[in-house]
């Protein structure tokens, strides 16, 4: 460590020394105004110099691990030593608890049949054999603590599959340059939220035979590549996979507010939305409609979903309050809620707000229940 740390500052003063005459050349050849200490042009060479020699130049943000594997900086996910669970950690998980318990119940009473929240474990939950020596994965993860204080089944842990998958296959589940996981990761964690799923509604599910990888080829580094400006020298590997079901699936995108066509055909992964997307697929495997909650970790995990629901109501979790979920739900009346979001992120607020009261008519007058801290108050 303390030889990378001396690389480090001999190579910036070299870099400060030289940095002038190279710019005044640029300005000489370009005729354009620089200062005489701009890196802009050149940080990516700079910093895949670094790269070369384990260094990050963006310390805060990603951590270069074994075997080139990039990793995403965050303080639930790597530490330099196993961290403990305290007791705000506890009391997140607990007050998460309570509010998924709340809306299952608010979602029930709206009609819908089922509600479930997906975990996309962080990289190094999956593959934390190529974190660097002297960094470890946080024992305590913050999964374990969510599924203990879920008292209704409805988070789906799909880290086991993800790890033993890791034996099954020759090529990784996640992106060495990305934090996410890729197509054939995507499919493992799909697998096991309808194997959950399956336990409690009677549905036709996508199985092993029905997914084919086709190749896997080429591109330029993922977001962990470009925080580190080093896309353009960092190679990806995409694992291509067919969805090969009975009927081709093709979907058609919609502005949910709108019902304006946005796209359609084939079945392409996508982008998590800041506004409603409706994503129709007619030959989907059942004739549901499905309010998805997501985030990016959905992207790839995307065409499954249409290859199994008719409608799928996507848009990123983080732009819904309690009145835009009441007015979606109210609006697309779905059969099922599902929530996807990366383990590092599952303790935000979003997932403690509570729902709005649930009122229901009684012969006698009108009954209103309403939520504190998880408990359901009936007021007559």
């Amino acid at each position: 460590m303390k030889k990378k740390i001396y690389i480090f500052i001999t190579l910036a003063l070299l870099t400060l020394a030289i940095l002038p005459i190279i710019n005044i050349h640029q300005n000489i050849v370009r005729d354009k105004k620089k200062t005489l200490y701009s890196v802009d042009y050149l940080l990516p060479y700079i910093n895949h110099f670094f790269y070369f020699y384990g260094i990050s130049t963006e310390p805060s943000q990603v951590i270069i691990g074994k075997n080139n594997w990039l990793y995403l900086v965050n303080t639930h996910a790597t530490t330099d030593t196993p961290s403990d669970t305290n007791a705000k950690d506890l009391l997140d998980a607990q007050n998460i608890g309570l509010a998924t318990r709340a809306w299952e119940q608010w979602f029930r009473s709206k009609g819908i049949r089922n509600y479930k929240v997906i975990i996309g474990p962080d990289k190094n939950t999956i593959y934390p054999e190529y974190l660097p020596n002297g960094i470890l994965p946080d024992v305590n993860s913050v999964t374990n603590n969510l599924l203990a204080y879920d008292k209704t089944g409805r988070y789906v842990d799909t880290r086991s599959a993800l790890k033993a998958a890791k034996t099954e296959f020759n090529t990784p589940l996640y992106y060495q340059t990305d934090s996410h996981w890729n197509n054939l990761g995507a499919w493992i964690a799909f697998r096991a939220f309808t194997n959950a799923l399956a336990a409690e509604e009677s549905l036709q599910f996508l199985s092993d035979k029905d997914i084919h990888i086709l190749n896997i080829t080429e591109r330029s580094g993922g977001d962990l590549a470009n925080i580190l400006r080093l896309n353009r020298f960092l190679v990806e590997h995409e694992v291509n996979v067919k969805i090969d079901t009975p009927s081709v699936i093709e979907t058609e995108q919609y502005d949910f507010e709108t019902n304006v066509l946005n796209s359609s055909g084939d079945n392409p992964p996508i982008r998590a939305r800041r506004h409603p997307l409706l994503v129709k697929s007619k030959n989907a495997l059942n004739k549901k409609k499905v309010l998805w909650l997501r985030d990016s970790f959905g992207m790839a995990m995307s065409p499954y979903m249409a290859a199994t629901f008719t409608q799928t109501l996507q848009i990123h979790y983080r732009v819904v309050d309690p009145a835009l979920l009441t007015k979606l739900v109210e609006s697309f009346k779905p059969d099922y809620v599902f929530v996807t979001v990366v383990e590092r992120s599952s303790r935000e607020d979003f997932f403690m707000t509570l729902p709005p009261p649930i009122v229901t008519s009684k012969s006698a007058g009108v009954v209103e229940i309403r939520y504190y801290k998880g408990r359901a108050n009936v007021l007559n």
